[in-house]
């Protein structure tokens, strides 16, 4: 009798500690490329500590050692949530892994322009990848062929845009850059070649309703992170998040997953679509030029909604540090700059992918 007060008040303290904390450190790349692997350290530690706060956020929304209804109702959500950002953060579990590579077949090739295409890798035995929203992966050659200057294996970061639930498969859609090393490496990739796959990266944990209104600034390639959130959002009738998309190219034929993003527009009340070009033809219905703080106070959430929105950006790197200063060393958020902070938005309202 005379400890369970005791102990159920240190796993309390235990939870909102951690809570505070937001899984910063997760949110960075869990692997450093080009790390030898007999010189890297183990993640055992960390995927048993998080193993076992799943376990612990459970029981705790559970009532601990008590009866569950004595516990506040916040506090039991409290301990769920905790529970799933220890899930989300270890993994669902499926085919890739965040301690290897995992090479995988692609299928199917679908070009969707003039310089990207859609790839479909092949996963066995009809099984999920073990992302999550939003998460993503890291991709390499799969003989190591592909090196810079440096001699180093080139590894780059990529987010699928094929749902977390879909099993057996995995889609990238790839823009081919000039002077990308894995861009070209994977157009010049045909079905039955291999990529390796290693992941997930945990960026943002998306939790349904957590916010009224999210704002998204997205430039180029940088869409695909948005539409993992945004699909997520459209497949749940019970997330009543609004979402606003400005989503900027160089011209018309550039826009990614257009299609989609007009048939949910037209479709579903919750998501507007704003389109901005560097070159507009005649009769442009979005606007021309930059992400100007003007197009952005039209239509983006404004930060007197505090902690009821959320702004993410993703794009290139000049717009990016424009528009919110660039990232960190190591995937870190860093500082809040450029138009969104001019405009008033604190760090905590903005997440750079």
């Amino acid at each position: 009798m005379f400890i369970r007060p005791a102990l159920t008040s240190t796993l309390a303290q235990a939870a909102k500690s951690t809570a505070r904390s937001q899984w910063a450190p997760l949110r960075t790349y869990a692997t450093e490329a080009g790390k030898p692997s007999g010189g890297k350290e183990s993640n055992t530690p960390l995927f048993l500590a998080l193993g076992g706060l799943a376990g612990l956020g459970a029981w705790y929304a559970m009532g601990g050692f008590g009866d569950g209804k004595q516990v506040p109702a916040k506090v039991q959500e409290k301990g769920q949530d905790l529970a799933q950002k220890a899930e989300q953060a270890v993994g669902a579990g499926g085919a890739l892994r965040k301690d290897a590579f995992v090479n995988l077949t692609l299928k199917e090739v679908k070009p969707y322009n003039h310089d990207s295409s859609t790839f479909i890798f092949e996963i066995p035995d009809n099984q999920k990848p073990g992302t999550n929203v939003a998460s993503a992966i890291l991709l390499k050659a799969a003989d190591d062929s592909v090196k810079d200057k440096e001699g180093k294996s080139v590894i780059r970061p990529y987010t699928p845009t094929s749902s977390p639930d879909t099993a057996g498969e995995i889609e990238l859609l790839v823009k081919k850059y000039e002077n990308g090393l894995m861009t070209t490496h994977i157009h010049n990739l045909k079905p039955g070649d291999k990529l390796g796959f290693k992941g997930p990266i945990p960026k943002w944990q998306y939790k349904a309703n957590e916010f009224e209104h999210i704002g998204m600034i997205a430039g180029g390639s940088g869409i695909t992170p948005m539409w993992q959130v945004i699909q997520q959002i459209a497949s749940d009738p019970n997330d009543k998040t609004q979402v606003t998309l400005v989503y900027t190219n160089k011209t018309e034929k550039d826009i990614l997953l257009r299609e989609q993003f007009d048939k949910l527009a037209k479709t579903d009340n919750r998501f507007k679509v704003v389109y901005g070009l560097d070159q507009a033809p005649k009769g442009w219905n979005g606007f021309t030029g930059y992400a100007t703080p003007e197009v952005l106070y039209k239509h983006l959430p404004l930060p007197a909604l505090a902690d009821k929105a959320k702004i993410f950006v993703c794009g290139p790197p000049g717009q990016v540090q424009a528009i919110s200063g660039g990232k960190g060393p190591k995937g870190s958020q860093g500082e809040l700059k450029g138009i969104l902070a001019d405009m008033g938005y604190q760090a905590d309202q903005v997440y750079k992918f």
